[in-house]
């Protein structure tokens, strides 16, 4: 088996790298793409150094399967090209995934949808992965109607440039005031939450809330489903947490939905502590805690999850649907 990772020298890629050494026998044959800097660096997989290639139409070979975790402009370039040289293609950008033609996968929940014929498989946004994790057992259970997600977003979720302006605000000590410009976002990171993550829309809502809207209704496969998101950028490195209020059409019984959630696999519930981001950094389950009915009506559960976002929210999900490809 050949495997092409696409943007290994960035911090998706790098778990790629890692986590493909736990699910793949060490005889699978790697290429590594990066842009133009980074190509000729040296990058090790199954104690073996391989050179990192250009990411250009040249380079490009015939393997069984691609991950690319290169931003969506490389991937409508060059996923195609991928795929006429036979490769599955898992893309970790927002590139397709509301492409009708192409599924929007979280391993755990819908990857029955993949096929032999499905050569283009699209991985969610990093928040909207934790989230249905926990949603889907419920759903199952309970019938999904409406959800209020409110997402704290850690800056690991920008890239490493929102890590660097966090590690050098946070340098600045008392010297960091409220306006403070030179850092990556609008407003200071370190010792803050900023009330919005991601870009402004037209309709006042943030390409990210808007994220939480479309793709959880495509992967839970609810059309109808009301979402009311909001999503924040708070002072932490890596893991997104998001409280959110669910809505459903049967009775919710509260010991019956901790089962479930504890019966679903990828998914722990805490009951004994409470999950933060730190809890969430370096594991692959989605963590849950605070599950507790609504105080307006009992179709109503409120609680708060957890999940590294380097992970779950991207890496781990497109090596787990590598995973599956490889045994279809």
């Amino acid at each position: 088996m050949k495997i092409a990772i696409v943007g290994a020298t960035g911090l998706v890629g790098q778990n790629i790298i890692n986590l493909c050494q736990q699910f793949f026998s060490s005889d699978v044959e790697y290429t590594f793409f990066a842009s133009s800097k980074s190509a000729g660096k040296k990058l090790k997989i199954n104690q073996s150094e391989l050179t990192v290639k250009e990411l250009n139409k040249e380079n490009i070979e015939s393997y069984n399967i691609a991950l690319f975790s290169a931003g969506g402009e490389r991937s409508k370039e060059f996923a195609n090209i991928f795929i006429e040289n036979g490769s599955f293609v898992v893309d970790n950008s927002s590139a397709f995934r509301m492409n009708e033609s192409v599924p929007l996968v979280v391993y755990g929940v819908n990857q029955n949808i993949i096929t032999k014929d499905t050569k283009l498989i699209s991985n969610p946004n990093c928040t909207t992965m934790g989230l249905v994790m926990a949603l889907k057992p419920l759903h199952d259970q309970y019938n999904l109607k409406a959800i209020t997600p409110v997402a704290y977003q850690a800056v690991s979720g920008s890239g490493s440039n929102g890590i660097l302006s966090l590690q050098r605000e946070i340098e600045m000590g008392d010297n960091l005031k409220p306006d403070y410009t030179e850092g990556y976002y609008t407003n200071p990171i370190a010792r803050n939450v900023i009330p919005l993550a991601g870009n402004l829309l037209d309709n006042g809502y943030s390409d990210e809330e808007m994220k939480f809207c479309n793709e959880s209704r495509k992967i839970l496969d609810i059309d109808d489903l009301i979402v009311e998101p909001s999503n924040a950028r708070v002072g932490v490195v890596t893991g997104h947490g998001t409280f959110c209020s669910a809505v459903f059409e049967n009775t919710i019984d509260i010991k019956e939905a901790i089962n479930v959630l504890n019966s679903f696999e990828g998914v722990e519930y805490w009951d004994k502590s409470l999950p933060t981001p730190l809890d969430a950094e370096g594991r692959n389950e989605v963590l849950v805690s605070r599950l507790r009915k609504g105080l307006s009506s009992n179709k109503i559960i409120n609680f708060w999850v957890v999940s590294d976002n380097l992970l779950k929210g991207a890496a781990l999900n497109a090596v787990q649907i590598a995973k599956h490809i490889s045994e279809l």
